[in-house]
């Protein structure tokens, strides 16, 4: 009986390895799809291509009207972008588009609060936005008197980061409420955003032609990138990876580095500018679940 048992659990510990390994590298495949716009003024377009193969992106959404940042809710399917006087979502394969809100003017952060189901928005007119993710109950939780750049949620702690026209990295409940100036941002900063496992800040000094970061406090602040060509605008961070992706104006390049600036690789070169850049990051609870399934049932095995 005890042979019979050690059997099954050797059996049942074989198929749970590779279902769960076949979860495993389909999450991981998944968080090599990288998002970005191209186009700046006048128009602008949404694409998606594999890190591996930027090459031959795919272009699944247009526009007369320009494209900014995006933000990717791969939970929930959907990619969401801002730009001139709009906000868009979309399947994350630019299926099922719809505009959720107009008329604020131009705008350049946008980020999502899957524990609220909301979407924030920061706009040139000094306000930031937010509504459910399909569109209702929007209102103005801040409004400032100079224009925002960047924007970058904090959902557990409910604080929101944003760039600004001062060169200010601020920091503010996501009721608008709380808003304390953190650390200068440089020359010009505009996108950003942040690391909440090493408590980090990254943001994109666009005329400083850096990329800096920060604590969440604003303490010890530093530059971690630089070049002499073109201009880093687009931020964000992989942090299973532990890379960071950026765009650059000037050179049309996509990038990405380690977390503290080096190794950096110049992954692609953009037909046109690019400028909002994210990437689908998995859930590591497949790789948990793995290893805690292995070990309690190598346990199991054991003990019979």
């Amino acid at each position: 009986m005890k042979r019979l048992r050690r059997i099954l659990c050797q059996f049942l510990l074989i198929w749970i390895y590779v279902i769960l390994l076949v979860g495993v590298f389909s999450k991981e495949s998944a968080a090599t799809t990288l998002y970005w716009t191209e186009g700046a003024w006048g128009s602008g377009e949404l694409k998606r291509a594999q890190i591996g193969n930027l090459g031959s992106a795919e272009t699944i959404a247009s526009s007369s009207a320009s494209f900014s940042t995006l933000a990717v809710d791969h939970r929930g399917g959907k990619v969401y972008w801002t730009g001139d006087s709009l906000l868009h979502r979309a399947n994350l394969d630019g299926s099922n588009r719809e505009g959720l809100s107009s008329g604020f003017g131009f705008s350049e952060g946008i980020a999502i609060d899957l524990s609220s189901n909301r979407v924030y928005w920061t706009g040139w007119d000094g306000n930031i936005r937010r509504s459910s993710l399909n569109g209702d109950n929007e209102e103005i939780v801040f409004a400032g008197q100079q224009r925002l750049f960047g924007l970058s949620l904090d959902a557990a702690a409910q604080k929101m980061y944003w760039t600004a026209g001062d060169t200010g990295i601020y920091r503010g409940n996501v009721d608008g409420t709380g808003v304390e100036f953190l650390v200068d941002g440089g020359t010009e900063p505009l996108g950003i955003t942040i690391d909440l496992i090493r408590g980090k800040i990254y943001w994109a000094d666009w005329e400083g032609r850096s990329l800096r970061r920060a604590n969440l406090d604003g303490t010890n602040a530093e530059i971690i990138y630089t070049t002499t060509q073109g201009n880093p605008i687009g931020v964000t961070v992989d942090l299973p990876g532990e890379k960071i992706y950026w765009t650059e104006w000037g050179t049309n390049y996509i990038c990405r580095a380690n977390l503290d600036g080096t190794s950096v690789e110049e992954l692609a070169v953009a037909n046109r500018v690019p400028w909002g850049i994210g990437t689908v990051i998995p859930e590591p609870s497949s790789i948990w679940l793995l290893a805690l399934g292995i070990s309690t049932l190598t346990f199991l095995g054991r003990k019979h």
